[in-house]
């Protein structure tokens, strides 16, 4: 059960999830690489994905469980990460 009003252990990559600020649009025909370009463009301008991805971070610093599913799950999983191991 989660303490939020949406579940923060899990994450949805795949395109066209409105309810996921880690999805990109639904016509989204965009690569690994592009996926990052395009959530480096977001992180700059959409403080609930800083939100988001502040709270997936902190998940995997402390051991929590955390859900990444859709089709660009690895290259989230990497890039989370890459910031948790920075914030050591």
């Amino acid at each position: 059960m989660s303490n939020y009003v949406f579940d923060a252990s899990r994450i949805d990559t795949s395109p066209g999830n409105l309810l996921s600020p880690f999805s990109p649009p639904a016509d989204w025909q965009g690569d690994d690489r592009q996926y990052v370009q395009w959530l480096r463009a977001r992180y700059r301008v959409d403080p609930n994905l800083k939100q988001r991805l502040g709270i997936a971070i902190r998940a995997v610093r402390l051991h929590r469980p955390l859900e990444i599913s859709g089709n660009y799950s690895q290259v989230l999983l990497e890039i989370i990460e890459t910031f948790e191991q920075k914030r050591r």
